[in-house]
């Protein structure tokens, strides 16, 4: 079996496969899939009964999974290697296609969270609580009811062998059975150029179409996007919506795929003879006898352009990251607060539990005394140790607050020092906030946030 693996990892590192070049992005897909989980797990950490979190944490989960498409070709193929396949292909074809029918969908439900004038009827609590999780529902069952259907279904699938340089290729049936498109990728191959095994089936074209309905919908959900955040901003609504790096992220992905697009539809049928290219033709161009320079060339361009999806995504996922640091988004910013000064403050505390113990164990010869010792300082000096980690927290992950709203919380503390605000104090602050031209929703923002985090120190 190891002897197998290595083979297969050899052969796929050769001239003929660009020394590993769709490895590298296979392994750069499974990067962006774990990227966008942890993105997706901060959103609903920050505020799991939110169906904002709820709805942006599902869309960024399936969004990871058309990612991943690529991400399996990473692992060894070929007859010795079919019990892997089949889970594997379950998660390269169902997978994927269950994730794009159900993120289309998704796209098209963005009026239900994010308020869009024209479709002002959709944007109730009511569709909130319950959008966010029929959709994949629904976007299963459907999948579930067509991907059986003739022009939908893959029936049949077969492994292309090369067992080493000048010897015929060998066609061996996995599921179904042999097509005339098999047979003519193997008579394009002619002589092998090299020892290698591929996995061809059936493209059927409605396939392609229900890919290809992703450009569409992810336009349109761009527009309604955009004119909700645009009808947020006249309202100084603040809400998430308003951080343009979202709007930006979310354009890019969208940008970037219309490339691939304009690759798949109008490029490379120019470079094919106006035929559409397809992953049969792509082995073609690959392994075939006598290739032209145009064939490296467009084999290359098709390589390359598999890379386009998951960088579209992870665009997306970066900008998000920027959103995140620059302002409040789902909340993400506070649980990364949080998180830095409980993982710092007990990091220091286990490091000086052990260094006091191994003191006291070198010193009297019993080292918990040390240990204990340590935990009851550690415990004396807490509040000012976590307000230092706070400062640090804060540098390294900037406040959601502009410069105004910051003012007003240093306000806001010292009226608060006795615990109590009175009716003055109040229309003080009120007149404050004001002169900044803070809205009353963003001053309950910014004193509830100062609040709890008080209680959670407390």
């Amino acid at each position: 079996m190891l002897e197998d693996i290595i083979a297969h990892y050899v052969s796929v590192f050769d001239a003929d496969s660009l020394y590993g070049y769709r490895q590298i992005i296979s392994i750069f897909s499974g990067i962006v899939l774990i990227w966008m989980c942890g993105i997706s797990f901060l959103i609903i950490r920050a505020n799991p009964r939110g169906f904002e979190n709820r709805f942006m944490f599902v869309l960024l989960i399936f969004e990871a999974l058309k990612a991943t498409v690529l991400f399996w070709d990473f692992f060894p193929n070929g007859p010795k290697f079919e019990w892997l396949w089949e889970f594997l292909w379950f998660m390269k074809f169902d997978v994927y296609m269950f994730a794009i029918i159900t993120s289309v969908m998704l796209y098209l439900s963005f009026p239900v969270y994010y308020k869009v004038n024209r479709f002002q009827s959709l944007y109730s609590e009511t569709l909130q609580k319950k959008v966010w999780y029929v959709v994949p529902i629904v976007g299963l069952l459907i999948w579930t009811l067509i991907r059986g259907q003739e022009g939908i279904e893959i029936a049949n699938g077969a492994w292309i062998i090369c067992e080493g340089v000048n010897s015929p290729p060998v066609l061996q049936s996995w599921f179904g059975g042999i097509t005339e498109t098999m047979l003519q990728v193997k008579s394009d191959i002619g002589t092998c150029p090299s020892a290698f095994e591929a996995l061809i089936t059936d493209e059927p074209p409605a396939l392609w179409l229900i890919g290809l309905t992703q450009a569409p919908a992810s336009i349109l959900a761009l527009f309604l996007f955009r004119s909700a955040m645009l009808e947020s901003d006249s309202a100084d609504r603040s809400d998430t919506l308003t951080n343009r790096s979202l709007y930006i992220g979310f354009l890019g992905k969208i940008l970037i795929s219309m490339v691939y697009a304009l690759l798949l539809v109008v490029i490379f049928p120019l470079l094919n003879g106006g035929e559409m290219l397809t992953f049969g033709d792509n082995l073609s161009l690959q392994f075939g006898d006598d290739r032209t320079n145009l064939e490296r060339i467009t084999f290359f361009l098709w390589t390359s352009s598999l890379a386009i999806m998951p960088l579209a995504i992870s665009f997306e996922a970066l900008m998000f990251v920027h959103a995140s640091l620059k302002d409040s988004v789902f909340g993400i910013d506070k649980k990364l607060r949080a998180t830095f000064r409980t993982a710092v403050f007990t990091s220091l505390g286990v490091i000086s539990f052990v260094i006091g113990s191994e003191i006291m164990e070198s010193m009297v010869g019993y080292g918990i005394m040390g240990g204990v010792m340590v935990g009851i300082g550690v415990v004396v000096v807490r509040k000012p140790v976590i307000s230092l980690i706070d400062g640090l927290s804060g540098r390294i992950l900037p406040s959601e607050f502009s410069n105004f709203e910051n003012k007003y919380l240093e306000a806001y503390i010292k009226t608060l020092k006795d615990g109590i605000i009175s009716d003055d104090e109040r229309r003080l602050l009120l007149m404050l906030a004001n002169s900044y031209q803070i809205k009353d929703e963003r001053v309950e923002y910014i004193e509830r946030c100062y609040n709890f985090s008080i209680n959670e120190e407390e």
